[in-house]
């Protein structure tokens, strides 16, 4: 298949695997731009990024002499000297693409040969089109992070990052002002997106990916500014409902906004908000020890208190004096410090209601939610985030583990508090939202069988600040983020990791972790933490994070050939371009509408 590509800019002149040496017409180049070395014969179509380059005079190796005949008569040996002047490149091989018959693309792969002698160059950032085709498989095809960057600009080719990365963990690191923010949101709305796609296709569930968004600075509802505008979830939110009800349920949980108290929020959000509470008996210890800092006797303590009653903080927190479980004197004391800041939390009470049966439920059924930490302290957030992910965890692993009801049921039983166990499974008269129809596909005999794991939605878990409960002092026995970065992949369970520090981070939790996208960074420390955590070999790019901006990042991915430098969108203007998919996504995707359309007043 032929390329379009414009006029050639230059030749290749020398190189190794590792670098290449380009002889180009005086242009400025600028570090981080892609060349096209195409052979003059062959059908491999190589890529070249600009690491260096140096001006060069042809038949002037004294440049003293050059600069003198400059000052003494220079109009006349500009004129004379003009054609010789030249650009000598230097960057690395990226790799080379091929184009597959059968298939009808272009196959990218890693360098393992080197183009020939005198191949032509051309300039990337001159020839989008030819660029998208060699790319193809690498610049992903599903949930979008922003554009190509060469050098300082963007191009007009999206870069994604696909399903199957996403149970493999993402991190996300740079420093304050780098732009996490706005590639949080503008990963929220186009996983958003992607899932009311697969709804209007009427695609399996298994395509779909839930989010559970850790809302710090209660941002993304309201939206980021940019360039006078602003934009966020609640946008389409109210944009989707223009569509009716059904789309509305297809990618949001009913009230999928998450706060501590509904007063503390605008009147306009409350219609999809509300406070979050759950019993005290969903908590293990281990969600509290994996998460605060505790002696291995006070652990003990919690245990012994959690084997005779299973609400195990009321009963530690009506402790007298005498009541020491056969512990050291002053252990008790210190036990109730420790579980203070749940103990007066309004998030975890003693009442019989929890929200944790529903959470889990929505995301098993491909929805969002937003938790807004904003009132929180960070105890309470962490607490929360692991206890939902320890069931969720749980689910899943009885799930894979049993072919037949009765077995799951044992495994969850097994796995979980009494309770919630109970109401996820259908059991209580407070099951409103039992799991059984999405985990059993048929009945035989008398029993009903259960689903493939890989008919479920993947799910993804933000974790902010990640290094407070995933750093290496936090590395554990009980720390469910552990086991979900070993584990999560075969579960479809997947960790949204966002740092400023990366090596604060559990080497762990980074070894497995297959996507990184890292922004501006603090200092040296981290620039050569993310050099050496990345999932492809980005050595000799310490240069380029230096001189990185708000926005900019390098992508990583080990199911991936190369490193991919990225321009995260600027959100409000990407959230307002998808505004109308969001409201009527069966015309923007040239599809009929075969469901019955629900009208329901904007929020």
């Amino acid at each position: 298949m032929e390329l379009d590509l414009p006029e050639r800019i230059g030749i290749l002149a020398e190189g190794d695997i590792s670098t290449l040496k380009v002889v180009c017409a005086d242009i400025r180049f600028q570090i981080g731009e892609i060349l096209i070395i195409k052979p003059v014969e062959g059908y491999q179509v190589f890529l070249f990024r600009v690491m260096n380059y140096e001006n060069i005079i042809r038949k002037g190796p004294d440049m003293t002499d050059i600069a003198g005949n400059f000052l003494n008569n220079r109009d006349a040996y500009i004129a004379r000297i003009e054609s010789d002047k030249f650009v000598k490149v230097q960057g690395l091989l990226m790799g080379y693409s091929e184009y597959n018959v059968d298939q009808k693309k272009w196959e990218f792969k890693k360098p393992r040969i080197l183009p020939p002698h005198f191949s032509d160059v051309y300039r990337g950032a001159e020839c989008s089109e030819a660029l998208s085709l060699l790319l193809q498989d690498e610049i992903g095809k599903d949930i979008e992070i922003g554009r190509l960057l060469i050098g300082t600009s963007s191009m007009d080719i999206p870069i994604k990052i696909d399903l199957d990365s996403l149970p493999m963990h993402v991190q996300v690191a740079g420093t304050t002002g780098a732009g996490k923010s706005f590639f949080m949101l503008t990963f929220i709305t186009s996983a958003l997106k992607s899932n009311l796609t697969k709804w209007a296709k009427n695609e399996d569930i298994r395509n779909k990916v839930s989010v559970f968004m850790v809302d710090v600075h209660d941002e993304y509802m309201r939206g980021l500014p940019f360039q006078n505008k602003q934009h966020g979830i609640m946008d389409i939110a109210d944009a989707t409902l223009k569509g009716g009800n059904d789309q509305f349920d297809a990618i949001f949980a009913d009230k999928f906004y998450l706060t501590r108290e509904l007063e503390a929020i605008p009147t306009e959000m409350q219609k999809i908000a509300k406070p979050i509470r759950f019993r005290r008996e969903d908590l293990f210890v281990s969600d509290i020890t994996s998460v605060m800092f505790v002696s291995d006797q006070m652990v003990g303590f919690m245990n012994r208190a959690r084997g005779s009653e299973e609400d195990w903080i009321t009963k530690i927190e009506k402790m007298d004096e005498a009541e020491d479980l056969g512990f050291a004197k002053g252990t008790k004391n210190a036990v109730q410090r420790r579980l203070y800041p749940i103990i007066k939390s309004p998030i975890f009470t003693e009442d019989e209601f929890s929200d944790l049966a529903e959470i889990v439920y929505n995301l098993e059924q491909g929805h969002f939610y937003n938790f807004s930490t904003a009132l929180l302290s960070s105890n309470e957030q962490f607490v929360v985030i692991t206890m939902i992910a320890r069931t969720l965890f749980s689910v899943r692993q009885s799930l894979m583990s049993s072919t037949k009801w009765s077995q799951f049921k044992e495994q969850v039983y097994s796995k979980l508090p009494r309770k919630i166990a109970s109401e996820l499974l259908g059991d209580s008269p407070n099951s409103k939202y039992s799991i059984k129809d999405l985990y059993v596909e048929g009945k035989k005999g008398n029993d009903f069988v259960m689903k493939n794991i890989k008919d479920l939605p993947i799910v993804m878990i933000t974790v902010e600040e990640a290094p407070s409960i995933l750093g290496s002092q936090m590395s554990k026995e009980g720390n469910i983020f552990i086991d979900i970065s070993r584990q999560g992949r075969k579960f479809r369970i997947g960790l949204l990791l966002i740092t400023q520090n990366i090596s604060s981070m559990e080497p762990i939790i980074l070894a497995n972790t297959n996507t990184e996208l890292n922004m501006m960074l603090g200092n040296e420390i981290e620039i050569k933490q993310a050099i050496v955590n990345a999932s492809n070999n980005i050595a000799g790019y310490e240069n380029e994070f230096k001189v990185l901006s708000r926005g900019e990042a390098i992508l990583t991915n080990s199911l991936k050939n190369i490193p991919l430098p990225v321009k995260v969108s600027n959100v409000p203007l990407y959230i307002e371009e998808e505004l109308p998919f969001f409201t009527n996504p069966f015309e923007i995707l040239k599809i009929k509408k075969t469901r019955t359309k629900a009208t329901e007043v904007p929020l």
